[in-house]
């Protein structure tokens, strides 16, 4: 194992040339710290590689990689502060997020393979973080990262996994089959699959979805539940239970949410379209 630090000294933005680094070219097994300056890194395929860790320090502002040509490097584990534009493709067990810049496309992670990401993990940033269709995802952590927003996009592979969010916004393309919200801001707009528990203790859901999809149980114990602008011919909730300071609102205009059993009510509001008959318990 060994430390590898990026300088960009060679002046040719290449991650394979042995003068961009202080002792060489990072090989498997190594640690590896880009902390500092604004030497960009060209996507490269280093894919064969898998780091013990990377480190993408706050007061480097260089981009790494492009939409078109990702830098392709596996690591153990990630701590990612960077404040250029990042595209990086490759698995790890444990990406944690940091800081990001403003940007759009702050950070940008694809994967190749099954398992790519274990747990990603975000406590800060300003920007966007978009998973590409391609990641295979288990755990998702956004804890006090108020400027975030998180695109996951349609076909991110999402089998069991589970969100955990307190702040900043999660678009949700893909169902995920775990949801524990305590605060933010989590717009759904998914077209397919099951969410199998949503709990809310806070924070706003917007469930905007665009065809037929299931929440099997849904426990409002705070915060707002708004289907009201989803386009969806149908999407069924077959458990719901509303607490004190929990609203759903389902007013569509189109009575498209089909509920499996009477919501059960142990306070709180339900919003509804005028003329629609609800069995509430």
């Amino acid at each position: 194992m060994t430390v590898r630090i990026w300088s960009g000294a060679a002046g040719d933005s290449l991650w394979n040339t042995v003068g961009n680094w202080d002792t060489g070219v990072p090989i498997t097994g190594d640690d590896v710290y880009i902390i500092s300056g604004s030497a960009s890194i060209n996507g490269y395929d280093a894919s064969a590689v898998t780091l013990d860790s990377l480190v993408v320090g706050s007061q480097y502002t260089g981009t790494i990689g492009t939409s078109g040509a990702k830098l392709q490097v596996s690591a153990t584990d990630v701590d990612f502060s960077g404040q250029g534009v990042t595209y990086l493709e490759g698995d790890y067990v444990t990406f944690t997020v940091l800081d990001t810049s403003s940007s759009a496309t702050a950070l940008n992670i694809s994967a190749g393979g099954s398992d790519d990401i274990t747990t990603l993990r975000i406590l800060g940033g300003s920007g966007n973080i978009n998973l590409a269709a391609s990641c295979d995802i288990t755990t998702i952590e956004q804890i006090g990262a108020g400027g975030v927003t998180l695109s996951i996009l349609d076909s991110v592979d999402l089998t069991g996994a589970s969100l955990t969010m307190d702040s900043g916004i999660v678009e949700m393309g893909q169902a995920i089959p775990t949801i524990t919200i305590f605060g933010g801001e989590l717009k759904s707009t998914i077209d397919s699959g099951t969410v199998t528990l949503l709990e809310q203790y806070g924070g706003k859901v917007r469930w905007n979805v665009t065809a037929a999809c299931t929440i099997t149980t849904l426990t409002i114990y705070a915060g707002l539940f708004d289907s009201s602008n989803s386009i969806s011919s149908q999407f069924t909730i077959t458990n719901t239970t509303i607490h004190e300071q929990g609203i759903l609102n389902e007013k569509s205009g189109i009575s498209n949410c089909l509920f499996g059993s009477a919501l059960l009510m142990e306070g709180g509001e339900v919003i509804y379209d005028i003329g629609r008959s609800i069995t509430i318990s």
